[in-house]
């Protein structure tokens, strides 16, 4: 099998990644390592003391995909040092969370996903994209006697009816992702324009789309277009601006300006430590 080491790597654990609420098809395996399905490929990860191994990608695989979706390109340590000393409730978080970084996926991915995990749990979301994946997209592999699906185009999902959604267990979303998959699938929304858009330009775009809003269009800008400034917003990040920053009753737009004047161009990475934080201490 295909593997490919990195070596010296910082700032990088494997389970605070898996567990930041950023990504649901990462599959944990007895020993530590995890089982990763993105890009329409299957690999599985292990970290080894201070070396990060990649089991089935290839050195090609690796230059077109897993190095910016793992963010390597990103010197995390200056990232984090910049936050260091703002206050203490930063400075909690980013060791209690040590390791987390932003993953870069796949936008049409980071669509559906956000749509499907408003109002709802992380089981629930993990089995419909799984179900999703496996009704609509292609098979990647057989491994182990298990097989892997890539998430489904938009193309591969316009063919869904609503009530096809449903049986996936999508709940009330179905509409949302019918809509959507048919807004992208006719261009009406052009996903290969959005990465190229300012913040507030992109957000716009993306609440074209059904079941979107700041937050769910925030979440896919951070996860998937490399916008660091997009502060995902909902209960537990007001929460923590209301007991660590003593902001109360601000709308959405006060509390972008307040967290970019603040935390500066990488907010967003900022928001992930405070969000990890705060979500599994309270």
């Amino acid at each position: 099998m295909n593997r490919i080491i990195i070596d010296d790597v910082t700032e990088f654990s494997l389970k605070q990644i898996a567990d930041s609420g950023q990504t649901f098809r990462w599959q944990e395996n007895e020993n530590g390592s995890y089982t990763i399905i993105a890009f329409g490929k299957v690999v599985k990860i292990v970290k080894e003391d201070s070396e990060i191994v990649i089991y089935g990608a290839s050195k090609e695989d690796f230059v077109l995909i897993w190095e910016n979706y793992f963010d390597l390109l990103r010197n995390y340590k200056t990232v984090i040092e910049n936050f260091r000393g703002k206050d203490e409730s930063l400075d909690n978080a980013i060791v209690y969370g040590n390791g987390i970084r932003i993953l870069n996926q796949d936008i049409w991915e980071m669509i559906i996903t956000f749509i499907i995990s408003g109002n709802n749990n992380i089981p629930r979301i993990k089995k419909s994209i799984e179900k999703i994946s496996e009704k609509y997209g292609d098979l990647i592999d057989l491994i182990a006697g298990e097989k892997y699906y890539a998430f489904p185009t938009p193309k591969q999902l316009s063919v869904a009816t609503i009530a096809d959604l449903r049986e996936c267990g999508v709940g009330y979303r179905d509409a949302y992702i019918f809509e959507t998959t048919q807004l992208v699938v006719k261009k009406e929304v052009d996903l290969s324009s959005i990465k190229k858009m300012s913040l507030d330009e992109a957000r716009k775009e993306l609440k074209k789309l059904k079941g979107v809003g700041d937050k769910v269009a925030d979440c896919i800008l951070l996860f998937s277009c490399e916008q660091t400034t997009a502060f995902p917003i909902d209960t537990w990040v007001k929460k923590l601006l209301k007991d660590y920053y003593q902001l109360e009753k601000k709308n959405n737009k006060a509390i972008n300006e307040f967290a970019q004047a603040y935390f500066g161009e990488h907010c967003g990475i900022a928001q992930q430590y405070l969000f990890y934080y705060i979500r599994n201490n309270n």
